[in-house]
């Protein structure tokens, strides 16, 4: 029992980056239908912005809101620069997510290089509770990712602007005959959605080391929890994400590691033939 609340807590940690990016990838596609591809290297991104902080700085909460910060504004440059013009078209928009994979890559490489880079964890140690041990630099992570995204969603429920988000999702004709900005607020999803992935960025730094092709195993995860969760259902990917880190950890734990991908994503594919649009209401739907 041990042993496995072990690997369910290493999973647990694992699954909040995942539930970070699926969160962002669903709430791009509630509003726009754009399936965002390079939301992994958006992640990269962030590590490394948090990581040339911290450099600079040595402190990890400056790091933190410089990811937030720098990825949300890098966000709303591609929204105005490349996503607004594929709106009506998103598969061309998927298209040219998939190209600026390869330019985030490349300016990584150019300006970090290929090797890895690593940081000092904020919290040394763990805890020893009944022979769990359980690092307090994981907490932190669990901690973090869990306050942003149950503030993204107090957002979304229970304010003015998560109604108007809202009713983007559901219909955007009709909230825009009703005075809703469209324009404005599908933006400020790239720019939530682009936060959220340089918070997770901050994660993946201090769970270990980061390279500029870090972002591309994060990336298949976090499409795959967002395709679970149903695509356009934050609540279900934010589920869905930790359900994932959960099964990937056990399934590392007590099977072959080599084969750690072939479970965790047959387990995908037998879930999305039993329910093609996720756990969730999704893709036939937006659902916020």
């Amino acid at each position: 029992m041990i042993l496995f609340l072990q690997h369910a807590l290493n999973g647990i940690s694992l699954g909040a980056v995942y539930a970070l990016i699926a969160v962002g990838i669903t709430l791009v596609y509630g509003l726009s239908r754009i399936i965002h591809f390079a939301v992994g290297e958006l992640v990269m991104l962030g590590a490394y912005v948090a990581w040339e902080t911290w450099r600079l700085t040595g402190s990890h909460t400056v790091g933190l809101a410089a990811a937030a910060a720098v990825l949300a504004v890098i966000g709303m440059i591609t929204e105005r620069g490349i996503f607004r013009f594929t709106l009506r078209e998103p598969l061309t928009g998927f298209i040219v997510s998939l190209g600026l994979i390869m330019i985030l890559q490349g300016i990584g490489i150019e300006i970090w290089s290929a090797d890895p880079r690593r940081a000092d964890p904020p919290l040394a140690g763990s805890w020893d509770v009944s022979g769990l041990i359980f690092r307090k630099q994981v907490a932190i992570n669990i901690g973090v990712s869990l306050l942003v995204l149950l503030a993204a969603y107090a957002v979304l429920m229970k304010t003015r602007y998560g109604k108007a988000v809202r009713a983007v999702a559901d219909d955007p004709s009709a909230a825009a005959l009703m005075g809703v900005p469209v324009r404005f607020i599908i933006m400020t999803t790239f720019i939530v959605g682009a936060a959220l992935a340089g918070v997770g960025g901050w994660v993946v730094l201090t769970n270990g080391s980061i390279s500029p092709f870090v972002g591309e195993a994060y990336l298949l995860r976090g499409f795959a929890v967002a395709l679970i969760g149903g695509l356009g259902n934050v609540q279900g990917a934010a589920v869905a994400g930790v359900g994932m880190g959960v099964a990937e950890s056990l399934a590392a734990g007590y099977g072959s590691p080599g084969w750690n991908d072939a479970y965790v994503f047959g387990i995908v594919i037998l879930i999305l033939l039993w329910r093609p649009t996720g756990l969730g209401r999704g893709s036939s739907g937006a659902h916020l």
